[in-house]
């Protein structure tokens, strides 16, 4: 249903991406999900492609996107403020590989790095990984670029394992 209802603004966003920039629409990267399984994560490209083909090899160390990052094209600056790059997870959650609410998946060279630094981060892939979760709506999304805004998000993420009920996800989605 969502997916029905938003598809006249994707193909709007997908317009605009290829009218304005160079390169392909979809951003595609391999991340883990529940169990550790691998899956193609999709968005709307938001960098310039070199650099969105750069990031998205599975064994690149993509150095994270931050708050006016030189790589941001125009529209992927809005996409980004507004959450709309992330509206393509619509597929991979009709394709089973992710959910609505749930823990993000991270790119896999972090998740290398923060599984030795940080105890229990991989607990996190014991559910389905979410379009948004607990930590995003709590503040801790966007750049982790010190080893404590990662560990308060991977807290929250246990939290809302640990805590799931259908109304804690309505809760998040709502919020």
């Amino acid at each position: 249903v969502f997916l029905l209802l938003l598809s006249p603004l994707m193909l709007v966003i997908a317009a605009l991406i290829r009218l304005t920039s160079p390169g392909t629409v979809m951003f595609r990267q391999p991340r883990l999900g529940f169990n550790n399984n691998a899956f193609t994560l999709y968005k709307f490209r938001t960098m310039r492609d070199d650099v969105s083909r750069a990031d998205a090899a599975v064994d690149a160390n993509p150095v994270q996107a931050r708050r006016d990052d030189p790589r941001t094209t125009v529209i992927g600056a809005a996409l980004r403020r507004t959450s709309l790059d992330e509206l393509p997870q619509l597929f991979n959650v009709i394709r089973g590989e992710m959910s609505l609410v749930g823990p993000r998946p991270h790119a896999l060279a972090h998740n290398r790095e923060y599984a030795r630094m940080l105890d229990g981060y991989l607990g996190r892939h014991r559910v389905k990984p979410g379009i948004t979760g607990w930590a995003q709506v709590c503040g801790f999304r966007g750049e982790t670029d010190s080893l404590e805004k990662m560990r308060a998000r991977v807290e929250h993420d246990l939290y809302y394992i640990e805590h799931w009920s259908l109304w804690f996800d309505f809760r998040i989605l709502v919020m």
